[in-house]
């Protein structure tokens, strides 16, 4: 792909759907955002991710890439820090560099989504005290 074109419809249907199985595979909201990140790509990246989750407990990734700008980082919520080290993120970001650098934007994010789904892991059941009317039914 070159600079400034955009996605076709068949790889932007294969980012959403690899966001999506990330998703749900993990329970962790993920967002990519592909394309210019102002003067300071970092602390874009940052409030888009601020813009993102929900409050303080919400688990929330997002996956920046600036290609004109050489710019790949990855994004975390507090509490999805819990579930993303930083050694993952990094791995991730490895693998979706490598992809990069062979002229594969679309595959190394998917990669990088499913590495990071993988990393989180399924989440945590949620268990409702007994005398909760929900475990009644």
């Amino acid at each position: 792909m070159a600079p400034g074109e955009a996605f076709t419809p068949e790889q932007a249907d294969r980012l959403e759907r690899a966001r999506q199985a990330a998703q749900s595979q993990s329970g962790i909201r993920f967002a990519v955002r592909i394309g210019g990140l102002g003067d300071d790509p970092l602390l874009t990246a940052e409030r888009l991710l601020g813009g993102l989750a929900d409050g303080h407990d919400d688990e929330a990734v997002l996956i920046a890439v600036s290609p004109g700008q050489r710019f790949v980082q990855i994004v975390t919520t507090p509490a999805a820090r819990k579930r993303v080290s930083d050694a993952a993120a990094g791995l991730a970001t490895l693998a979706m560099t490598s992809s990069f650098a062979l002229g594969d934007l679309v595959g190394g994010v998917v990669t990088g989504l499913r590495q990071l789904a993988d990393a989180a892991g399924a989440p945590a059941a949620v268990r409702v005290p007994a005398g909760h009317a929900a475990a009644r039914r």
